[in-house]
């Protein structure tokens, strides 16, 4: 996948620089504000995804961005698409595996100019267990030479089974394996997973978070806070944070809790070992959705409400109404709500909103981009008019 360059080629512009100019230049980006252009909605594998922008990025000098950006999907010929992962200005995409299609899954880039935004990944190994991959991730840092992981998951009982793969410079390659007993069987792994500086995250509905660590190929949990569980699909939710944070949304009823916990890397054990984190959440905040949706939402269908998408560091949310089908995106820190759209009265499938956050300064590419990858012949738009 396209990112900065660490090494000097004649058709580069980082010839001019070293590696620790480039290391200076990505510091530097690092600290610089995201902003949110849109959302992509996806109904798992029923339809293409679909790319909302709001409201607030159309009318603000974001618009140009979103205007001139390669977000849509109509073009693709097929009809059953996922969108896996959105994060770093790339959009990770396949398609559905139960339809048997012969297409690999690819990254698209937005932003990016015309001939440069699209890249097909090469093909895939084989799955290694019924219904895999179980989650396709984006690296959560810039800069490395790993594309894509991806997490094939097994369970029965007390035991399970992971496999992660890596996308490394053009090849796909085991990156670790293990296989242990759990304390408590899991009753089911949802597909909310989330990668966080070398752990893999994922909710399951028996009142813990497992995890998985690459480097060491352990196993771990994490006890919910006391009062929390799993209810519904979408009444839990996970998010990355800075400095190694994880936050927790929980939804009962009109109360919305946000938690936080520092997860450490003091695990102790070996690969069959279990390790268990002592709970140390902290809770953030408490939201009463009548109070901050109630002028926007009729009364009786804040009862029946989802935590859709979430962004980094929680600092937003979407929320679905299920009694309107209206999807609403809420700001923490402010409280403020806005309508983002509003779903069919027959289409009641599950959904999940992805948010699109474009990083300022842009990372442009490295002309002839795209090393092991394959770049795709679709139609894309210039950034630049």
């Amino acid at each position: 996948m396209p990112s900065l360059p660490v090494v000097e080629d004649d058709d580069s512009a980082s010839m001019v620089l070293t590696n620790e100019g480039l290391a200076i230049i990505q510091s530097f980006r690092s600290l610089q504000s995201r902003h949110l252009l849109g959302v992509y909605i996806c109904t798992e594998n029923f339809s293409k995804p679909q790319f909302v922008p709001l409201a607030d990025a159309l009318s603000s000098e974001l618009g140009a961005a979103i205007r001139h950006g390669n977000f849509r999907f109509d073009n693709m010929d097929t009809f059953f698409m996922n969108v896996w992962d959105c994060r770093n200005d790339r959009v990770l995409y396949g398609f559905s595996g139960s339809f048997n299609l012969p297409l690999c899954p690819a990254v698209r880039m937005p932003l990016h100019t015309l001939g440069q935004d699209t890249f097909v990944l090469p093909p895939q190994p084989s799955t290694t267990w019924f219904d895999c991959p179980h989650a396709m991730l984006l690296p959560d840092e810039d800069g490395g030479d790993i594309s894509c992981y991806r997490l094939d998951i097994f369970y029965k009982g007390w035991m399970v089974c992971a496999r992660v793969f890596v996308l490394q410079a053009g090849s796909w390659a085991t990156h670790s394996a293990s296989v242990a007993d759990l304390v408590r069987p899991p009753k089911e792994i949802l597909k909310k997973t989330l990668l966080m500086r070398g752990k893999i995250y994922m909710l399951t509905t028996a009142g813990y978070i497992l995890a998985f660590h690459l480097a060491n190929r352990n196993f771990f949990t994490v006890d919910l806070p006391e009062g929390v569980k799993f209810e519904y699909f979408n009444n839990l939710a996970l998010c990355r944070g800075d400095d190694s944070v994880i936050y927790l949304f929980h939804l009962k009823g009109d109360k919305l809790t946000v938690w936080l916990q520092r997860m450490t890397d003091d695990l102790k054990g070996d690969r069959l070992t279990v390790s268990a984190i002592s709970a140390q959440w902290v809770l953030r905040d408490t939201i009463s959705m009548q109070e901050t949706c109630g002028h926007l939402i009729d009364k009786g269908c804040i009862r029946y409400v989802s935590v859709v998408g979430v962004g980094d560091n929680a600092e937003c949310l979407f929320l679905e109404f299920e009694g309107n089908g209206i999807i609403m995106y809420m700001h923490l820190k402010s409280r403020k709500v806005k309508l983002v759209c509003k779903r069919g009265p027959y289409n009641d499938f599950a959904i999940r909103v992805l948010p699109f956050m474009m990083t300022w300064p842009v990372v442009f590419p490295k002309l002839g981009a795209g090393e092991g990858l394959h770049q795709d012949s679709g139609v894309a738009t210039s950034l630049v008019e």
